[in-house]
């Protein structure tokens, strides 16, 4: 099968519990990753496979308090 690399863009909206606002967004960034959710029946089914999965971009963008 011919294998294509695909260079995609996400936007996660988390809420966190932690002492500031400082910890929320470091500990985002640090504990949040990249994954494979499909399992292998999905995969025969639709007939691929991801090869490599690399995080290539991190940042947090906004921060903002909802509750005290």
């Amino acid at each position: 099968m011919p294998l294509y690399e695909v260079s995609l863009s996400r936007t996660f909206v988390i809420k966190v519990e932690a002492k500031s606002a400082r910890d929320a967004a470091r500990l985002s960034e640090f504990f949040l990753g990249c994954a494979d959710d499909s399992n292998e029946r999905e995969r025969k089914e639709y007939q691929f496979e991801f090869r490599e999965i690399e995080l290539v971009d991190n940042d947090v963008m906004e921060v903002n308090q909802v509750e005290n």
